[in-house]
């Protein structure tokens, strides 16, 4: 597994055990670059003081509606940027839904044969 391991931090850390990525192969670097953007978030809400933190996420609504627009005269590249991962992050979410709706509305299973090991066979029976 090559996600972060959550003690350490370390990106290279593996599982003890060797296990698959929780969220499958698909969605594996899918869900590190959001740990990756989420830390970085943090890193920048702290710095901006946890003053001024808790004053923005208890902003008006007017307020909010207003920073993308700011973001986009401010800084375009990382409007882009977050505007593409935003757009990659739902096309993955419907990509998953859509998969586990697959197999959830999916008819059953063809029947299996049942093979009994406790009794002799026919044919060793007549050998």
């Amino acid at each position: 597994m090559t996600t972060a391991d959550d003690r350490t931090g370390d990106p290279s850390a593996e599982a003890p055990d060797g296990a698959e990525h929780p969220f499958g192969p698909e969605l594996g670097p899918l869900v590190d670059e959001v740990r990756r953007l989420a830390d970085a978030v943090g890193a920048k809400a702290q710095e901006a003081g946890a003053q001024q933190f808790a004053a923005a996420a208890l902003g008006s609504l007017a307020a909010l509606a207003e920073l993308p627009g700011t973001l986009r005269e401010k800084h375009p590249e990382v409007y882009g940027h977050l505007s593409a991962a935003g757009g990659e992050l739902l096309a993955a979410y419907r990509a998953a839904v859509s998969g586990h709706e697959r197999r959830w509305s999916a008819g059953e299973r063809s029947p299996s044969e049942h093979i009994d090991l406790d009794t002799p066979s026919e044919h060793a029976a007549k050998e």
